[in-house]
């Protein structure tokens, strides 16, 4: 924990408003029955801070916590009955309650929000049922008293509703509201919003969600059973009603209304549930419409809480006062990293196999890595190269894992995830999967249990050499994508990994940004570091590799080294793809005004440039095959064309009303539903009904080859990957459109249901209708297409026709980046 002089004033405010409270209370100040109401308002503070800190750390909202306050409150009458001391008395309060709720966290982990949120509600129900039916200790529905507990120290003793029971629950509420102030700047905090916000990634630098919602859930109940225990000492009478789900409800809504995960907010909402009934009384209306009425304008007006909006607006002010200077992202230093300490070891994996269901995503695999080797994994997509990585660090989900994969002798397939962080593995993610809810500092110092001042030195530091020196404090939502895929590697690097698994780590990045992220790599190797990349950047992989593995189905098909991989004829073949597809009759619309023409059209996502510049013309009847890598902006084209897609610069330019369909990637059908259905459903969504609709499925059904044609009444998930395409595309001539966008028609598909789902819609272009595929094989595209578009990177490197002879060379060096031959490594 760093304790820094704002936390510490922040923490001890707590403390010196109980001690004020307190003595205003002793000296008769406060009458009896407001230092009652203070009392119980610093135990409902307790009780509003547990469930929103659950909800807002660990992404939990529990309706039953009225069943651990009871478990605290019975716990002390049942003490008080049997001559026990209070010290021990609320000790075995807060263990019993702290148990029951680690056994709810752990339980509800691996269900949704709304599960755990029935799961808490059902164990309130039991609880109550209990209370009702254990009349030797809970007294019933007539409840039991509350005696004095004498302090095992002999100093007094607490309890019957005494004056000392006032001053312990005002004091001790002090106590846990600076505690909980503290508590957000410790790892603890930290972990639980990791696992919460990205449970996958959280695994993946060592934390385990379950273990974190077993841990959170666990000090929430503790802390919600001394609640209870204070409750029954100040009362001196316990009785089922206090314990209704009506306290769950009002709780969740007092937590929301203060602010969840803001300890002032459960401050505001503990003080606001115990002086609502006093304040609907003053306003003479009743106290659930009062607290209805507040809860619906705070979350229309203050979505965050009061306390949070009033803190964000004080932070305006404050900057306003101080008009600081805009914080900017220091660019890092071209260096080698410092070398890590984890011990150098070698990966070996021997005839991994990974199959989910039916589906072989990996098979035969088989390769080493020594220290200090830079380990390029390349293939289309759907190749297995994410299912290998994935694999290597634990986060298969569903999927059957055979074969062996060890580092440093440590069979890794039967170690945890969160283990294999440990053994000296870090991993980094295609879309920089940050931690939202953390500063820029916090994402590296979760991945440590402790956070003390030696290592936020260590993470100082580190932001230093990943460039992000001086943003510590900043929200990683504020940063550009290149910032925040660099704090992706700083959080892989962070605890200076032997083996470092990178996927995809040069996509969305411009040129400096690779320039910089290659000599990362290579600090990395330099220092003995083992590195795994995956990537569709072929001349920045190629760079910093120093041997490269092709795949293709699931299967290694190639390896050597970067200049000579390329040269294999399976290589290219997996890459540019073979195809015994017909290319369509010539077009009579080529000559003429094109259908739709994209002028300069850029598009960005966030940070990310998808598109850049792009100058396209769409001719009217004819098959454009766009073309490129995974990654390289077809989907974004083909969705600018269609329409859906405004590009953030650029024009778009149609001749004359064009009516376009899209036909997704991964073909988007509603499963469930018939394959008439899913036909009736396109007519509705443009639009169509009555006879026309009828006339429409006629045309399409026909379209259709004849043994879907004869099972229009089964679900569409009952057909094949083939017939599922092709209803995919007849559910998007419905329309009658005019332009028709096909995203990778042939992925997952057999070479002859290839054929035939292209045979098809070349077919459409021969009636009339403008097809745009987007393809991912060059060879296909060239076979299929009256034009070809080559994208690499979201920028149109080639254009031309494949009866040109000349194009198909230039295509092939467009499609891999031109200087992808031998020479290029940067050593």
């Amino acid at each position: 924990m760093i304790l820094t002089w704002k936390v510490a004033v922040r923490a001890v405010l707590g403390p010196v408003a109980a001690v004020l409270l307190v003595v205003l209370v002793e000296s008769g100040l406060l009458p009896g029955y407001q230092a009652y109401s203070v009392a119980l308002a610093a135990t409902y503070t307790i009780l509003v801070l547990s469930v929103g800190l659950l909800a807002g750390w660990a992404g939990i909202w529990s309706v039953g916590h009225p069943a651990l306050f009871a478990i605290g409150a019975y716990t002390v009458a049942y003490g008080s009955a049997h001559g026990w001391t209070s010290e021990p008395t609320v000790l075995v309060a807060m263990l019993l309650a702290g148990g029951c709720g680690a056994f709810l966290g752990f339980a509800g982990a691996r269900f949704s929000v709304l599960y755990i949120a029935l799961l808490t509600l059902a164990f309130s129900l039991v609880a109550l049922e209990v209370i009702n039916r254990w009349v030797d200790v809970t007294g019933g529905d007539q409840g039991v008293p509350v005696t004095d507990l004498p302090s095992v120290t002999g100093a007094g003793s607490l309890g019957a509703g005494g004056p000392e029971a006032v001053v312990a629950a005002i004091l001790t509420a002090g106590i846990v509201v600076g505690i909980a102030v503290l508590a957000r700047s410790t790892s603890l905090r930290m972990r639980m919003v990791a696992a919460k916000s990205h449970p996958v990634v959280a695994r993946s630098v060592g934390i385990a969600p379950e273990a974190q919602s077993a841990l959170a859930f666990g000090v929430s109940g503790a802390a919600t059973g001394l609640a209870g225990a204070l409750l029954g000492l100040i009362t001196g009478f316990v009785s089922p009603e206090t314990f209704s789900l009506t306290l769950g409800i009002n709780t969740v809504a007092a937590a929301v209304l203060g602010g969840v995960g803001a300890v002032g907010g459960g401050v505001f909402g503990g003080i606001f549930l115990a002086f609502a009934p006093s304040l609907a009384g003053l306003l003479g209306v009743d106290q659930l419409i009062l607290q209805g009425a507040l809860l619906i304008l705070a979350l229309l007006l203050l979505p965050a809480g009061v306390v949070p909006a009033l803190g964000s607006v004080l932070r305006t002010l404050l900057r306003r006062v101080r008009r600081p200077g805009e914080p900017s992202v220091v660019e890092p230093p071209d260096e080698p990293a410092p070398a890590p300490a984890a011990e150098r070891r070698t990966l070996e994996v021997a005839d991994l196999g990974v199959a989910f269901g039916g589906l072989q995503a990996l098979e035969g695999v088989s390769l080493s890595v020594p220290p200090g080797e830079v380990l390029a994994i390349i293939g289309p997509n759907g190749a297995g190269k994410t299912t290998l990585v994935n694999a290597l660090c634990g986060l298969v989900s569903g999927g059957r894992t055979a074969g062996s994969a060890t580092f440093g002798g440590v069979d890794l397939l039967r170690a945890r995830a969160t283990r294999r962080r440990r053994l000296g593995i870090g991993r980094t993610f295609q879309h920089a999967e940050v931690f939202t809810e953390l500063t820029v500092a916090e994402n590296l110092l979760c991945t440590t249990r402790w956070t003390t001042p030696t290592r936020r030195r260590a993470v100082d530091a580190l932001l230093g050499r990943i460039g992000l020196a001086g943003q510590g404090d900043v929200q990683p939502d504020q940063l550009p994508f290149g910032p925040q895929k660099r704090l992706d590697l700083g959080r892989a690097v962070a605890e200076q990994p032997g083996l470092l698994i990178m996927d995809e780590p040069f996509g969305g990045l411009d040129a400096e940004e690779r320039r910089l992220l290659a000599g990362q790599i290579q600090g990395l190797r330099a220092a003995g570091t083992s590195v795994v990349v995956i990537d569709h950047v072929l001349e920045d992989l190629f760079a910093v590799a120093d041997r490269v593995v092709a795949f293709d189905f699931g299967r290694p098909i190639g390896s050597g080294a970067p200049e000579e991989i390329l040269a294999d004829d399976r290589v290219r073949s997996s890459y540019l793809g073979t195809t015994s597809a017909q290319q369509p009759r010539a077009s009579t619309g080529a000559e003429g005004p094109p259908a739709i023409a994209l002028s300069g059209v850029t598009h960005r996502y966030g940070g990310v440039t998808a598109l850049d510049g792009v100058d396209l013309a769409v001719h009217p009847g004819v098959v454009l095959a766009v073309v490129g890598a995974n990654g390289a902006g077809k989907s974004t084209l083909g969705q600018i064309l269609h329409g859906t897609l405004s590009p953030s610069s650029g024009t778009r330019t149609t001749d004359g009303d064009v009516r376009s369909s899209l036909v997704p990637e991964g073909r988007a059908l509603f499963r469930t539903l018939s394959v008439r259905e899913n036909l009736e459903v396109a007519g509705y969504a443009a639009g169509i009904s009555g006879r026309d609709l009828r006339s429409r499925i006629d045309q399409a059904v026909e379209w259709l080859p004849e043994r879907v044609r004869t099972r229009l009444s089964i679900p569409a998930a009952a057909l094949s990957g083939g017939e599922q395409q092709l209803l995919a595309i007849a559910r998007a001539l419905i329309a009658d459109p005019r332009l028709v966008v096909v995203d990778e028609p042939a992925l997952g598909l057999a070479p002859a249901l290839v054929d035939e789902v292209y045979g098809r819609i070349t077919g459409l272009a021969e009636e009339g209708v403008t097809v745009v595929v987007l393809e991912q094989l060059l060879t296909r595209a060239l076979a299929v297409a009256h034009e070809v578009v080559v994208l690499h990177e979201g920028v149109v490197r080639a254009t031309g026709s494949p009866d040109d002879p000349d194009f198909a060379t230039r295509a092939e060096r467009a499609y891999f980046g031109s200087p992808v031959s031998g020479g290029v490594r940067a050593g």
